[in-house]
């Protein structure tokens, strides 16, 4: 992966909307531009595991963390080579363009580490420098995007139809908090850092964790709306819960595939089962020249829903052989924000 400069230019936010909505744009969200100042303040939070996880993507040296050290002549220690501060601004810059190819990297760096206590240590701070990058690369400025961004980020706020970044019409609205969820994401990492079995059995492997973290209840998940009102529900409340349905369990799905470096992405739109007929949330997972289509809803809670093609138009046809008509809505109707949490 080549990294950027570190000057990156932050992205403009075109505004689109009218009087009634603050701010409503269909581009990308914003990035932070850190000033040197910041970047230092950056610098000096990171862990030793942390800076040697920035400096194998920078390097671009997957086995780099096998001699991230070296050991000081007087004590014998191991001391870790410092990251250089155009490293960190190299690495800081890529992660607001690429965020899952800087993940893959890290994951490949973890997977060379022979010790498995050595190792288990990376998966932990790995977790968490990916949730400081978050905070650090994407503004929170309260500023309404239409669509439905390629990597959910911490802070990430589903809004689904509703543009209002203050009111709630219909139903609620999910705030991704990956600090309380920093447990069970480090356990899907885990999981894809191993990566000792083939991507199908891989892919079941998530699907079940959703369907063991999450059972769905359509009441149980209007109650909590209900108690929260306007607020934004974030996402662990529904994981210490264990309930939710289609479009929490798509989230889910997805910010557990973002862990192991699996492209993965939420699509809305509508589904005719049988009987059922109605608003739906499921996932599509690129697998390099692959698209599977995976609806981790699937009545079925022991086997996944997935099928797999050259395209996307090919899995709506395969889906469609079994009783499934998937009709995705464009992205635009949907509605989120980048929110603290």
């Amino acid at each position: 992966m080549r990294l950027p400069s570190g000057d990156g230019e932050r992205e403009e936010a075109r505004d689109v909307s009218d009087d009634s909505v603050s701010s409503v744009t269909r581009i990308s969200p914003s990035r932070r531009a850190l000033g040197s100042k910041e970047m230092r303040e950056l610098m000096d939070r990171l862990s030793a595991q942390q800076a040697s996880l920035a400096r194998s993507v920078a390097l671009m040296d997957t086995e780099y963390l096998s001699h991230s050290f070296y050991l000081d002549p007087k004590t014998g220690k191991r001391i870790a080579h410092e990251l250089e501060p155009n490293e960190l601004a190299g690495f800081v810059a890529s992660w607001g363009i690429a965020p899952m190819e800087c993940i893959r990297a890290m994951n490949g760096a973890i997977a060379a580490i022979p010790d498995a206590a050595r190792r288990e240590r990376y998966i932990k701070a790995a977790v968490e420098l990916e949730i400081l990058l978050d905070q650090q690369s994407w503004l929170n400025d309260g500023r309404v995007y239409q669509g439905i961004p390629d990597y959910l980020m911490h802070g990430y706020t589903d809004m689904g139809s509703q543009a209002s970044p203050t009111e709630r019409i219909g139903r609620e609205k999910i705030k991704v908090d990956k600090v309380r969820m920093a447990p069970r994401l480090a356990e899907c990492k885990r999981r894809g850092v191993a990566a000792d079995e083939d991507m199908e059995g891989l892919l079941r492997w998530y699907y079940d964790s959703v369907r063991r973290d999450i059972e769905f209840d359509e009441t149980g998940v209007e109650k909590l709306s209900k108690d929260f009102g306007n607020e934004s529900i974030v996402l662990s409340e529904y994981l210490e819960k264990g309930l939710g349905v289609c479009r929490h369990l798509s989230i889910f799905f997805q910010l557990y595939l973002q862990e192991a470096g699996i492209e993965c992405r939420l699509v809305k739109g509508n589904l005719k089962f049988y009987i059922f007929k109605g608003r739906h949330a499921w996932n599509l997972v690129r697998l390099g020249d692959r698209v599977v289509l995976i609806d981790v809803t699937h009545p079925n809670v022991t086997k996944p829903f997935m099928v797999s093609g050259s395209s996307e138009k090919e899995v709506y046809e395969q889906a469609a052989m079994h009783s499934r008509s998937y009709d995705r809505t464009p992205d635009e109707q949907n509605h989120y924000k980048i929110g603290a949490a």
